[in-house]
């Protein structure tokens, strides 16, 4: 989830990951002058920052008093995108980070990565395993309820993205290889991409109808092959960062109306679902629907181009933008907790019934105005004292600050 570090400016190395020369506009530098790691991506920080702030949006939208309405299902159809911008996010910082660098041994790079998101995974996992109040007693039922969050990522609805990433890095080096064989093939490559993501979101919808289909179709959430043309898309971009980041610049406006109109389509087709059809709106803004795919692939796209826009205008906030960036796994991992405790105090003061008597566009814009900021501010400071403390590996994935 972070992405590498060095300067803010792009830099072409001296030879592309093709074997191609480097573009006449930017000549090699001298092997001294290269850089150790890559350059690092302003606005990628941006991408990162504001996806945190949907997943938040989205987890609390979803639980907010009187339940995912019209309003709120509207909302939902669009941001529960957060999850496959993040999969098309990692890889694409993946695949940045180690393009012009093939590691000869993967295990140096597994042993950092899972020990940066494995390690939290297993102390959250029994944060929230202890915070639903599961009975201890019997010790073998509480240990074997444990291990089954662990090996699902249901422990809370967000660690399952924890345990997608791991699988992430498993086959990493695969991905790598698959990429460098195809160079000469990536677009085809990104058709295919698009074909898979779009007929497993499509199998998903008809899991129910089909018969007998592999248990991930019908729990596709916490494996890896139901955002695989995501990982592959985001590996794609990492190849030719350079220019993807240069169209990306240059065709803002056209990317931003693109955005529009996926987003569109994506409220039409919720519309359709709940009003037509008559699905519950929490069921007609679920995340595994075809028209997600576009709805992701458009934000993803508006965000970064977002980001790009912001550091030409000499990037202002730049050093706050990287402290939110900096912590937003943490407040990734910790936000549910605030919102169950906020959730209890709401219930037992009585807010959340007179909240539920509210309609529903005003809940909704109180949710995402109000509850939103305020959820990723307090963990923002939490996660920010936690970086000082020697649990900081353990509860934010990030190194003690002041320890290399």
């Amino acid at each position: 989830m972070s992405a590498p570090t060095g300067s803010d400016v792009v830099t072409e190395p001296a030879s592309r990951p093709d074997g191609r020369p480097p573009s006449p506009r930017c000549a090699p530098a001298p092997p001294a002058a290269r850089p150790a790691a890559p350059a690092h991506l302003a606005p990628v920080d941006v991408v990162r920052v504001l996806t945190v702030a949907l997943v938040i949006a989205v987890h609390t939208v979803a639980q907010q008093p009187g339940g995912v309405r019209l309003a709120g299902g509207a909302l939902l159809t669009v941001m529960h995108v957060s999850r496959e911008v993040f999969f098309l996010l990692t890889a694409f910082v993946l695949g940045y980070s180690h393009r012009d660098r093939a590691p000869s041994r993967w295990w140096k790079f597994w042993r950092r990565r899972y020990l940066l998101v494995g390690v939290p995974y297993l102390v959250w996992s029994a944060v929230y395993f202890l915070a639903d109040g599961e009975p201890l007693r019997p010790a073998g039922r509480a240990l074997a309820g444990f291990a089954h969050d662990l090996l699902t990522g249901a422990a809370r609805y967000h660690l399952y993205f924890l345990l997608v990433s791991m699988q992430m890095y498993l086959v990493f080096p695969v991905l790598r290889r698959v990429l460098a064989a195809t160079r000469r093939q990536h677009g085809w490559l990104l058709a295919g991409a698009a074909v898979y993501q779009f007929g497993v979101y499509a199998a998903v919808q008809q899991a129910s109808a089909l018969g007998p289909l592999p248990g991930w179709l019908r729990d596709p959430g916490p494996y890896l092959p139901s955002y695989l043309g995501f990982v592959v898309a985001g590996g794609v971009a990492a190849w030719h960062a350079e220019e993807f980041l240069r169209v990306t610049g240059d065709r803002t406006p056209w990317i931003l109306a693109g955005c529009g109109a996926v987003v569109a389509a994506g409220v039409a087709v919720f519309f359709v679902r709940a009003c037509w059809l008559g699905q519950a709106p929490v069921a007609a803004s679920a995340v595994f629907q075809p028209v997600v795919v576009a709805e992701s692939v458009g934000i993803a796209w508006a965000l970064l181009a977002l980001g790009l826009a912001w550091q030409r205008r000499r990037a202002f906030g730049r050093r706050l933008v990287r402290s939110a960036s900096d912590a937003s796994f943490g407040v990734y991992l910790a936000h549910p907790l605030l919102l169950q405790g906020l959730l209890a105090a709401s219930a037992a003061t009585g807010l959340a019934t007179a909240a539920g008597r509210l309609p529903d566009p005003v809940v909704t814009a109180v949710a995402v105005t109000v509850v939103v900021p305020l959820t990723y501010l307090i963990c923002w400071l939490g996660v920010a004292a936690g970086r000082r403390t020697p649990l900081s590996l353990a509860l934010t994935g990030r190194p003690r600050r002041g320890v290399p």
